[in-house]
Protein backbone atom coordinates (compact mmCIF):
# COMPACT_ATOMS: atom_id res chain seq x y z
CA UNK A 1 0.00 0.00 0.00
CA UNK A 2 1.36 3.48 -0.88
CA UNK A 3 2.29 5.90 1.78
CA UNK A 4 -0.97 8.53 0.71
CA UNK A 5 -3.46 5.28 0.96
CA UNK A 6 -1.73 4.63 4.49
CA UNK A 7 -2.68 7.93 5.61
CA UNK A 8 -5.92 7.99 4.46
CA UNK A 9 -6.68 4.78 6.41
CA UNK A 10 -5.51 6.15 9.20
CA UNK A 11 -7.27 9.31 9.06
CA UNK A 12 -10.70 7.17 7.96
CA UNK A 13 -10.48 4.70 10.76
CA UNK A 14 -9.69 7.80 13.68
CA UNK A 15 -12.19 9.91 12.73
CA UNK A 16 -14.55 6.61 13.39
CA UNK A 17 -12.62 5.63 16.36
CA UNK A 18 -11.90 2.29 15.10
CA UNK A 19 -8.64 1.51 17.22
CA UNK A 20 -8.38 -1.71 16.07
CA UNK A 21 -8.43 -0.72 12.21
CA UNK A 22 -5.88 2.21 13.12
CA UNK A 23 -3.66 -0.11 15.35
CA UNK A 24 -3.60 -2.71 12.08
CA UNK A 25 -1.51 -0.23 10.49
CA UNK A 26 1.41 0.79 12.75
CA UNK A 27 4.88 -0.85 12.25
CA UNK A 28 5.42 -2.50 16.15
CA UNK A 29 8.55 0.25 17.17
CA UNK A 30 6.32 3.41 15.21
CA UNK A 31 7.10 6.13 17.08
CA UNK A 32 3.90 9.65 17.42
CA UNK A 33 5.20 12.61 18.54
CA UNK A 34 4.27 16.10 19.22
CA UNK A 35 7.63 18.02 19.91
CA UNK A 36 7.89 19.75 22.63
CA UNK A 37 4.94 18.07 24.02
CA UNK A 38 4.74 14.47 24.10
CA UNK A 39 6.63 11.01 22.51
CA UNK A 40 4.84 7.49 22.54
CA UNK A 41 6.84 4.50 21.18
CA UNK A 42 5.46 1.16 19.77
CA UNK A 43 2.12 -0.24 19.69
CA UNK A 44 1.44 -0.01 23.12
CA UNK A 45 1.67 3.53 24.00
CA UNK A 46 -0.09 4.45 20.96
CA UNK A 47 -2.65 2.09 21.24
CA UNK A 48 -3.31 3.90 24.70
CA UNK A 49 -3.76 7.35 23.15
CA UNK A 50 -5.41 5.88 20.39
CA UNK A 51 -8.07 4.58 22.82
CA UNK A 52 -8.27 7.97 24.72
CA UNK A 53 -8.88 9.46 21.65
CA UNK A 54 -11.43 7.30 20.07
CA UNK A 55 -13.55 7.70 23.75
CA UNK A 56 -13.21 11.30 23.57
CA UNK A 57 -14.71 11.58 20.06
CA UNK A 58 -11.70 13.04 18.19
CA UNK A 59 -11.53 14.12 14.98
CA UNK A 60 -9.01 15.26 12.60
CA UNK A 61 -9.88 17.19 9.15
CA UNK A 62 -6.86 18.18 6.57
CA UNK A 63 -5.55 20.20 3.98
CA UNK A 64 -4.50 18.78 0.72
CA UNK A 65 -2.20 15.14 1.35
CA UNK A 66 1.31 16.05 -0.38
CA UNK A 67 3.99 12.93 -0.55
CA UNK A 68 7.16 12.85 -1.03
CA UNK A 69 8.98 9.83 -1.13
CA UNK A 70 7.62 7.78 1.96
CA UNK A 71 6.33 10.32 3.54
CA UNK A 72 2.67 12.23 3.90
CA UNK A 73 2.26 15.82 5.11
CA UNK A 74 -0.30 18.02 5.80
CA UNK A 75 -1.89 20.84 7.90
CA UNK A 76 -4.07 19.31 10.21
CA UNK A 77 -7.12 20.25 12.92
CA UNK A 78 -8.35 18.41 15.73
CA UNK A 79 -11.31 19.14 17.93
CA UNK A 80 -12.65 16.74 20.83
CA UNK A 81 -15.19 16.26 23.65
CA UNK A 82 -12.28 16.99 26.30
CA UNK A 83 -11.22 20.25 24.49
CA UNK A 84 -14.53 21.44 23.63
CA UNK A 85 -15.06 20.95 27.78
CA UNK A 86 -11.72 22.45 28.09
CA UNK A 87 -12.96 25.68 26.23
CA UNK A 88 -10.79 24.94 23.49
CA UNK A 89 -13.02 24.89 20.23
CA UNK A 90 -10.06 22.81 18.13
CA UNK A 91 -6.01 22.38 18.15
CA UNK A 92 -3.91 23.57 14.66
CA UNK A 93 -0.94 21.76 13.48
CA UNK A 94 1.53 23.62 11.55
CA UNK A 95 2.17 20.47 9.90
CA UNK A 96 1.55 16.65 10.75
CA UNK A 97 4.19 13.98 8.74
CA UNK A 98 3.45 10.27 8.40
CA UNK A 99 6.19 8.11 7.45
CA UNK A 100 5.49 5.03 5.93
CA UNK A 101 7.65 1.67 5.17
CA UNK A 102 6.17 -1.68 3.76
CA UNK A 103 2.54 -0.27 4.47
CA UNK A 104 2.85 0.35 7.74
CA UNK A 105 3.11 3.68 9.52
CA UNK A 106 6.39 4.00 11.36
CA UNK A 107 6.08 7.84 12.60
CA UNK A 108 4.14 10.61 13.19
CA UNK A 109 4.74 14.15 13.74
CA UNK A 110 2.52 16.59 14.54
CA UNK A 111 3.58 20.16 15.25
CA UNK A 112 0.69 21.92 16.50
CA UNK A 113 0.77 25.50 16.34
CA UNK A 114 1.85 27.90 18.92
CA UNK A 115 -1.41 29.26 19.91
CA UNK A 116 -3.07 25.80 19.76
CA UNK A 117 0.13 24.94 22.55
CA UNK A 118 -0.95 26.99 24.54
CA UNK A 119 -4.39 26.78 24.54
CA UNK A 120 -3.56 23.29 26.01
CA UNK A 121 -1.01 24.28 28.44
CA UNK A 122 -4.08 26.29 29.72
CA UNK A 123 -6.69 23.79 29.44
CA UNK A 124 -4.34 21.50 31.89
Amino acid sequence: MQPKEVTRLYLARHNAHDVEGVMALFAENACYEIPGRLVRHGKGEIRQAEEWEAAVHDQIRTGDLVQADHEVSFRAFASNEWLRAAGVDELRYTSMTIAVRAGHIIRITAALAPESLRAIETAH
